[in-house]
C-alpha cells in the first residue's frame, strides 16, 4: 500500500464521497454494500440492483467499487488522483481488478487507462460524444490485460489486469475508461450499422466494474513478495528494442494461420509496449519445418506472419510500424531430424527494432 501511488486505491475512504476519485465523463456508478455510499442521482448501485442485465454479483475487496458503461463510440470516465507526479522515463506497473456486470453483451479483452497532468473538469457529457473536452484528441492509452484470462468474461470472479507505463513526466491523474480504438471488434459488433444515435439508449454498450487500483514504480515492484513475481516478469523483461519475441507453433492450429487464445496475452502486452515506445518498430517473420511441400510451407509462413500483423493493427499499432514476411522452411533454427527440432522451426518471430534500423 505504501508503494501504491493511487490515493485510496480500494475506494473505502469516504468524505461525502469517495476520496481521490470522481467521475469526469457521464455518470460512472458507485456500487456499495449496505449503503456505504449514499446513493443519489445520477449514481446507480449495481450491487443492489434488481436488473439482471446490469447486476454486480460480488464486491470482493471491501464494500465499495465503481462501474462504467461504454460503447464503441463513447465511454464514461473515472479520474483518480495520484499521491505524487510520475517521473519522466520511469516505468510504472499499473493494475486493477475488474468484473463483468453485463449479461447480454459479449465480453471484452482489455481495460484501458490514461495518465494526464491536469485534472479534467466534471462533465455530464460522455467522452466520444460531441462537446466533450477529449473527443477528437486521440487519447493515448495503456491496455491492461490478464495473462490468466485473455477474455474478461467472468461475472462471478474479479480478474486482475496489468500493464506497464513509461511516464512522460509530471502526470498526476489517472483516467479509467474505454478510449477510442480499444475493444473495437467486440464493441463494433454491438452496433453493426454504425449509425450514430445518441438518444434513448439506442447505442448498445457494455458494463464493467473496477476496484483495487494500483500504480507502482517498476523499480519498487521488484521488492514485492515472491508470490507476485510470476504475474509481473513477462511484462517486465520480454519487450525491449533488440529483443525477439517467438510465438511457437502451439499458438496456431496445426497447418492453419488463425491465432489461438494462448498468444493473445503476449500480443496484447506487445501492443501496449509499442504504444508506449514510439521509437520501436517490429519485423514479423514466419517460419516452418520441412514437412510438406516448399510452396505450402512458404504460404503458411506468410499467412501466419500476416495474421500477427493484422492482430496488432486491430489493437491500434500503425501499419507503417510493422513489416511481415514468410520464409517457409528456408531459415531453420534446428536440423529438422527430430520431432523436437521440427517444433523449434515452426514459429513466428517478432523482432523489436529501433525505427531507424528497420530492415528494408
Amino acid at each position: 500500500m505504501a508503494q501504491n501511488l493511487v490515493r485510496n486505491p480500494s475506494l473505502e475512504e469516504l468524505k461525502n464521497n469517495i476520496v481521490g476519485f470522481r467521475g469526469v465523463s457521464g455518470t460512472p456508478d458507485i456500487s456499495s454494500k449496505e449503503d456505504k455510499v449514499i446513493q443519489y442521482p445520477p449514481y446507480y448501485n449495481a450491487y443492489q440492483s434488481d436488473s439482471p442485465t446490469r447486476q454486480l454479483s460480488s464486491i470482493q475487496f471491501g464494500d465499495i467499487c465503481f462501474c462504467q458503461w461504454f460503447s464503441s463510440a463513447s465511454s464514461e470516465l473515472m479520474q483518480a488522483v495520484l499521491k505524487k507526479p510520475l517521473k519522466k522515463n520511469a516505468r510504472y506497473i499499473v493494475s486493477l481488478y475488474t468484473i463483468r456486470a453485463s449479461v447480454l453483451e459479449p465480453p471484452i479483452s482489455e481495460i484501458t487507462i490514461s495518465f494526464i497532468k491536469k485534472p479534467l473538469p466534471l462533465s455530464r457529457k460522455v467522452y466520444g460524444q460531441q462537446g466533450h473536452t477529449l473527443t477528437g484528441e486521440g487519447m493515448p492509452y495503456l491496455s491492461l490485460t490478464s495473462a490468466a484470462s485473455p477474455v474478461l468474461a467472468s461475472r462471478e470472479t474479479w480478474t486482475k489486469v496489468t500493464g506497464v507505463y513509461k511516464a512522460r513526466g509530471g502526470e498526476k491523474y489517472l483516467l479509467i475508461g474505454n478510449f477510442s480504438g480499444a475493444n473495437n471488434n467486440e464493441l463494433d459488433a454491438l452496433n453493426p450499422d454504425s449509425v450514430e444515435i445518441t438518444r434513448d439508449n439506442k447505442i448498445k454498450g457494455t458494463y464493467y466494474c473496477y476496484d483495487n487500483i494500483s500504480v507502482i514504480s517498476e523499480s519498487k515492484a521488484g521488492k514485492q513478495p515472491e508470490q507476485d513475481a510470476p504475474n509481473l516478469k513477462p511484462l517486465l523483461t520480454k519487450f525491449a528494442i533488440g529483443n525477439t519475441i517467438t510465438l511457437k507453433d502451439v499458438n496456431f492450429r496445426t497447418g492453419e494461420f488463425q491465432i489461438l487464445e494462448t498468444a493473445f496475452s503476449t500480443l496484447d502486452s506487445l501492443a501496449t509496449y509499442l504504444k508506449n515506445e514510439p521509437e520501436a518498430v517490429i519485423a514479423i517473420q514466419g517460419h516452418t519445418d520441412n514437412v510438406g511441400s516448399e510452396e505450402a510451407n512458404l504460404t503458411l509462413s506468410i499467412q501466419r506472419a500476416q495474421a500477427v500483423m493484422d492482430y496488432l493493427f486491430q489493437k491500434g499499432i500503425a501499419a507503417e510500424r510493422m513489416t511481415s514476411e514468410g520464409y517457409g522452411e528456408g531459415m531453420p533454427k534446428a536440423d529438422n531430424l527430430t520431432v523436437e527440432s521440427r517444433a523449434l522451426n515452426r514459429r513466428v518471430e517478432i523482432m523489436i527494432l529501433q525505427k531507424t534500423s528497420r530492415p528494408e
